[in-house]
């Protein structure tokens, strides 16, 4: 393997230590407030205005799952499908589901294309072939979709049947997203989440028979067990089966949040310089093999649809991770889907499964979190995405898009950059134009993006008391 670039420990251990947001939203959700039916439709009104034509994103939650993993931060619910009453709970969601795309699919002209559709969860392929061409008939008929749309799902490996991945190619599905986390066998067992490399490749190879056009990993580095050797040894496992698109995320543990979390051995995690290796070596390891960083935590091939968006600057961070279209209004429907709307805000929907079908059948509103974004939500928003999507900052295109003065606007900040400039952590030119450094930049990106981020008090910092938010990915 070729050799590890070569890093400054001692300033990693001084910014590494800080629990600071990923950025998935600006603001990030810990900010966002309860809102009343007035004010979310109020929101509502304003995304499917006539005036507004700009194009559509569409995200569905599915959030069932047969069982638990023990590192899941998302908005799940355990429902073995052979249990008392499953089939009844299941298709009462499915229901309100049901309702809830066609309620939305007519706040908008049928002029508002859909470009993209994302099942997500849970486990999504928790639903039989005929719920799946239920939904997505019913998507289809509430909206109008792009012939040329991607529509992508993620699925689980050890449940998903190749009936299944038939029924989601006929109804044009074109994206599968795998969750695989690791291959070490050791590290499966604990978090309760065995799916050998066979079985992973065996799925893989259904998909690409069916002519799924890309194939994506989800992979985890943090976890108990896992060793620098494993994790490379995951990764080399993983470029042997050649997914289009790999998303490497640092396992967020966050136990007083998330009860599954407090089963982990704590003590089995790695330390905070193994993690910085094992990302480095995966780094170095699928650039080796051809693909291209992405952002804070993504890797796609050079001919995938990521890399092209990064190339023409429509790749932005969601809750999904990176993504592609930049310009959409994704609209979320189901239990805690979220709906990130372009210069407007954020709509948050009931997070608890029954609760949202409860208010799905009485004809409440279910978007009852979120906030409006004010112009200068906007202008760091557009920064702070700039930042991940492109490792850079360049002051003449924020000050054309939004008439400012960016050596003014943002004087505080620039201060503080030159702490992390003096650091090795960016690079600026004379005209302000910032850069991520690599490794240090790249690795400690969050420290950069939350200079910009208004709503981090200076007591975050030093007592990294902010952490992740977790919804549904």
């Amino acid at each position: 393997m070729p050799s590890l670039p070569i890093l400054d420990h001692e300033v990693f251990d001084r910014y590494a230590g800080l629990s600071l947001p990923r950025h998935v939203s600006y603001p990030m959700p810990n900010w966002w407030k309860p809102l009343d039916a007035d004010e979310a439709l109020a929101i509502w009104a304003d995304v499917a205005s006539p005036a507004r034509t700009r194009g559509l994103s569409l995200y569905l939650h599915i959030p069932f799952c047969e069982s638990m993993c023990k590192f899941c931060g998302c908005n799940r619910t355990i429902v073995r499908k052979n249990s008392k009453g499953a089939k009844d709970r299941t298709r009462r969601y499915l229901d309100a589901l049901l309702a809830d795309v066609c309620s939305r699919g007519r706040m908008f002209d049928r002029s508002r294309v859909v470009h993209q559709i994302h099942w997500g969860g849970g486990t999504p392929t928790y639903l039989e072939p005929d719920e799946i061409r239920e939904l997505h008939g019913a998507t289809r008929e509430a909206f109008t979709i792009d012939p040329g749309a991607e529509i992508s799902i993620e699925i689980d490996p050890r449940v998903t049947t190749r009936l299944q991945l038939e029924t989601l190619r006929e109804l044009g599905f074109n994206r599968i997203s795998l969750g695989v986390q690791d291959f070490n066998p050791k590290v499966q067992k604990h978090v309760h989440r065995i799916q050998p490399y066979a079985m992973v490749d065996e799925l893989v190879r259904h998909c690409r028979e069916l002519g799924f056009e890309s194939v994506n990993f989800d992979l985890i580095y943090g976890l108990p067990y896992q060793t620098i050797e494993s994790v490379e040894n995951t990764v080399r496992q993983t470029i042997t089966l050649s997914p289009d698109r790999v998303a490497f995320y640092h396992y967020a543990q966050i136990p007083e949040k998330i009860a599954n979390q407090r089963g982990i051995h704590h003590d089995a995690m790695p330390d905070s310089q193994t993690k910085l290796v094992m990302f480095l070596s995966a780094v170095v390891l699928f650039e080796a093999a051809g693909y291209e960083f992405v952002g804070l935590d993504h890797f796609a091939k050079s001919d995938e649809i990521l890399t092209r968006a990064v190339e023409n600057h429509t790749v932005h961070r969601t809750f999904q991770g990176m993504t592609t279209g930049a310009a959409l209004d994704l609209i979320g429907m189901g239990a805690s889907s979220i709906s990130t709307l372009h210069e407007i805000g954020f709509l948050h929907n009931i997070r608890n499964p029954d609760e949202y079908a409860d208010a799905i059948e009485s004809g409440t509103e279910v978007s009852q979190r979120g906030m409006r974004l004010s112009h200068d939500d906007v202008i760091r928003q557009t920064l702070i995405n700039d930042l991940y999507s492109h490792g850079a900052i360049v002051p003449g295109d924020l000050e054309a898009q939004f008439d400012i003065v960016f050596c003014e606007y943002f004087a505080d900040e620039i201060e503080r950059l030159r702490t992390l400039e003096a650091d090795g952590l960016i690079e600026i030119d004379d005209q302000l134009n910032i850069q991520l450094a690599f490794p240090l930049g790249r690795v400690l990106m969050r420290n950069v993006a939350a200079v910009f981020d208004a709503y981090l008090s200076g007591d975050a910092f030093r007592t990294g008391e902010l952490h992740l938010y977790s919804v549904n990915a």
